[in-house]
């Protein structure tokens, strides 16, 4: 027996140390397969990942759609580096099926490089001299451990080979600050990279956001800072993993975002399942932008509102808003909106530059009379609110800069704005029926997409050309207004559906199809 004992001992030994070996060896592949994810991740908030397979280029060439995007000057370097690097056998033979990154870094001056980045195939061990590769009709200089490469079409781009790792770029400085980081490398969102990742093997390509690193990146593009309705994009510690679906018309990508803020106002949306839309009716066709948020529980999501403000900079004033009303005028505003809001907010800017917010009510004339006290008459149909923050106490961050607004109440919506001629203007455009929802690229985009969401963020590339034209830097605004520019699509939209502490992601960039013209009949026939 005490044999038996001692065998099963060596054979649990064993087996132990089997186990110990094989994950030691998955670990260490892994984090050599790491290396050409932490390069492009480096400096980068937006990267874009695929496989270097022959059937991905194919099905891409179906379609233009990125170079709107993208501009044509750095587009034609994209093309023209797989043309005359990628495709060439004694490349091609090296990266095959390898994953490749492209990430776009800030730089001085206004500008934004691109970084390709991928490895070199695992069975491949000595150290690689480009120039030895026979590479042809290459151009090859080489700068320190790098190498300077000028193709036939006058393109130029550098490209650094270290042990597996491949990194190509249109600029040096680019390659030198991805191996050489001057700010910390977010291990937290390479980590996010790799755990999607595993979900999105059969997809055709993926795109990954880190918003902390936007403002960076948005820093070469606004003439403006990231206020207003580019807040937004401010300081968000949040994550999006998204995958692509192929289309000619339009550039559409699933999958998901995290926000890693506890104490993000959309943090507060995170756990609310996704909700039938119909706010978004209201708004006017020239409407530029919006923000949408549909709440299915009020009453449950006001306490969580009510947390979040309190640690808010002078949330302790705004907490003791509604307790100043009760006192003062005798209303508690708790027996109002929570009890009359329904489940829809929005926020939306009109071409002007005008704002609003709006909320849907279940029984807009009973609200009416409760709020005479706490309001005074400016004009028929508008009134204006007495007292400071009431819209911001109920439903946060969209309606912090309506202080003290006014408002109309028509059909069961309240809208309001800082000025009464801007309510004027939306009751105008509303009783003659000149709303964005009749707009045919409009109806083309909600076509799209999901008719439910928790949160929508929409922009009308028409109605947001001035809005543009004022934020953008001079270099950027052309290239969004040329031929082939951004503004080629109709309208761009972000929608967020709750999910368990995260939110199910559609973003779409439309394009309205070009109307089929028929042609004439030529065909004659003989009397």
């Amino acid at each position: 027996m005490k044999r038996i004992y001692i065998i099963l001992s060596v054979l649990l030994l064993g087996i132990i140390a089997m186990v110990y070996v094989y994950f030691s060896s998955l670990n260490t592949e892994a984090n050599a397969n790491d290396l050409s994810l932490n390069a492009a991740a480096a400096n980068s908030g937006v990267i874009f990942s695929f496989e270097n397979d022959k059937s991905f280029y194919e099905i891409l060439s179906g379609q233009n759609l990125f170079q709107p995007l993208l501009g044509e000057t750095k587009m034609a370097s994209i093309r023209s580096l797989k043309a005359n690097l990628i495709d060439q056998p004694e490349i091609n033979r090296l990266i095959e099926g390898q994953k490749i990154y492209i990430a776009f870094v800030p730089r001085a001056n206004n500008a934004i490089d691109f970084i390709v980045s991928t490895q070199l195939k695992s069975n491949i061990k000595k150290k690689l001299s480009l120039p030895d590769l026979g590479l042809k009709n290459v151009k090859i200089k080489q700068t320190g451990t790098s190498y300077e490469l000028s193709f036939a079409d006058s393109t130029v781009c550098f490209i650094a080979i270290e042990d597996q790792l491949v990194m190509v770029s249109n600029t040096l400085e680019a390659i030198q600050q991805s191996l050489h980081p001057k700010t910390a490398v977010d291990h937290d969102f390479t980590a996010y990279i790799k755990a999607n990742s595993r979900f999105s093997k059969n997809t055709l390509a993926s795109l990954y956001l880190n918003f902390n690193k936007m403002p960076l990146l948005l820093q070469q593009i606004l003439s403006s800072n990231l206020n207003g309705e580019l807040g937004i994009l401010n300081k968000q510690n949040s994550y999006a993993s998204l995958n692509y679906n192929f289309s000619r018309e339009k550039l559409l990508f699933n999958g998901s975002t995290t926000i890693n803020d506890a104490n993000s106002y959309y943090q507060l949306f995170s756990k609310i399942q996704e909700q039938k839309i119909s706010i978004n009716n209201i708004v006017p066709d020239k409407t530029a932008n919006y923000s949408l948020y549909a709440i299915g529980d009020y009453a449950n999501w006001k306490k969580e509102l009510d947390h979040w403000i309190a640690k808010q900079k002078d949330g302790d004033k705004t907490v003791k808003t509604t307790a100043n009303i009760k006192q003062q005028y005798g209303l508690d505003l708790d027996q109002i909106f929570p009890k009359y809001f329904k489940n829809e907010l929005i926020a939306f800017q009109l071409n002007t530059g005008e704002k609003f917010g709006a909320i849907a009510l279940s029984n807009g004339e009973k609200v009416n009379q409760l709020l005479l006290d706490i309001s005074a008459s400016y004009a028929p149909d508008i009134r204006i609110f007495k007292e400071n923050n009431i819209p911001y106490s109920y439903f946060g961050e969209p309606f912090k800069k309506f202080e003290r607004p006014f408002f109309t109440i028509i059909d069961n919506y309240l809208v309001m704005a800082n000025n009464a001629s801007s309510v004027q203007a939306f009751l105008n455009s509303y009783k003659s029926n000149q709303l964005l929802v009749n707009d045919a690229a409009y109806q083309g985009l909600a076509d799209q997409l999901s008719s439910s969401s928790t949160i929508s963020f929409y922009v009308g590339n028409k109605n947001a050309n001035d809005i543009f034209g004022r934020n953008l830097k001079p270099a950027y605004y052309k290239q969004y207004q040329s031929k082939n520019g951004l503004r080629t699509f109709d309208s761009f939209c972000y929608q967020l559906a709750g999910d368990n502490g995260k939110f199910l992601t559609n973003l779409l960039l439309y394009k309205k199809p070009e109307a089929i013209t028929a042609k004439a009949d030529t065909l004659q026939t003989t009397p």
